[in-house]
């Protein structure tokens, strides 16, 4: 369910800018928070949170932060902001409705089995430079389209690299769905990637590098939007309890080449090996919410 709020600026809106709004009446920071569909209407254009627009949920107001790069809007605009209220008043008792209750999903997400982590899978020792020239005097996106190189993970998961000289890495690549996703490192010589890659389609330095390795680990990305580690219920190893591991929560901010997974991962306790077999049974508020859009660049 959703409410809509009407608020007219009282100063030009900026890019990055934010601006004071009101809850709707009788309504307080409760009833929105896990809510991922909020929507703003402004310059006769629907736009959407996270990508173009951030909410945060205090505890008399709500802040709305409006994106950068974006186009500022005028005093005396009109905003109207659709907060979305995760189900709130959903569940249906004797033909009334109960009141302060979130209807969510309970769903099983099966994360395969996936195969051991392998730090060169991706790419064996090479050297790179700037230009993006491999010391197979190739690029990457030629090797990997040649089979020179491995390009495809079988399951989506983080990426690990190393490498000597200090640089900036940049790894670009798809998701589970096709979506390109753009991850970088930080200035040094690794990366331990938050992200999950289905494949890799591209690799560039900031600088001439040797002794580049590109690979995977253990950390297995989500197809569905977890907005908390705590709305999973149970981790499932070989289809018993399993003994915990680390859960990330989808990224709620605008994505960028350094944020993390737009839906969340999963490293479990256990090493991936190949056989076996890990999920996770969680309560989603909206199954069919995906995360941000990717970073792609």
């Amino acid at each position: 369910m959703f409410q809509v709020i009407s608020h007219t600026l009282a100063s030009n809106l900026a890019a990055s800018g934010t601006a004071t709004l009101s809850y709707p009446s009788g309504y307080d920071r409760g009833d929105f928070v896990g809510g991922v569909d909020h929507r703003l209407v402004a310059f006769q254009k629907e736009w959407k949170a996270p990508s173009d627009f951030t909410l945060t949920f205090n505890a008399g107001d709500i802040t709305l932060t409006w994106g950068a790069g974006q186009t500022t809007i005028p005093s005396g605009d009109i905003l109207r902001v659709q907060l979305d209220q995760a189900g709130r008043n959903s569940t249906v008792v004797g033909g009334s409705s109960v009141d302060s209750t979130v209807n969510v999903s309970v769903v099983q997400i099966d994360l395969g089995s996936p195969a051991a982590a392998d730090a060169n899978g991706y790419v064996e020792s090479q050297d790179l430079t700037s230009a993006g020239v491999f010391s197979v005097d190739t690029t990457a996106t030629a090797a990997i389209a040649s089979a020179a190189l491995v390009g495809s993970a079988d399951y989506a998961r983080n990426v690990v690299a190393a490498w000597t000289g200090t640089a900036v890495l940049t790894v670009t690549g798809t998701d589970v769905y096709g979506n390109v996703v753009v991850e970088s490192s930080a200035s040094g010589t690794s990366l331990t990637g938050k992200k999950a890659f289905k494949t890799v389609t591209d690799v560039s330095s900031s600088g001439n590098i040797t002794s580049l390795t590109v690979g995977t680990a253990d950390v297995l990305g989500l197809p569905v939007f977890m907005p908390n580690g705590a709305n999973v219920l149970k981790e499932l190893e070989n289809e018993a309890a399993a003994t915990s591991g680390t859960i990330v929560s989808g990224v709620a901010s605008v994505p960028s080449a350094t944020t993390g997974d737009v839906r969340g991962t999963y490293d479990p306790n256990s090493a991936c090996d190949g056989s076996k077999g890990f999920s996770l049974i969680a309560a989603i508020p909206d199954a069919s919410y995906l995360g941000a859009t990717q970073y792609s660049g």
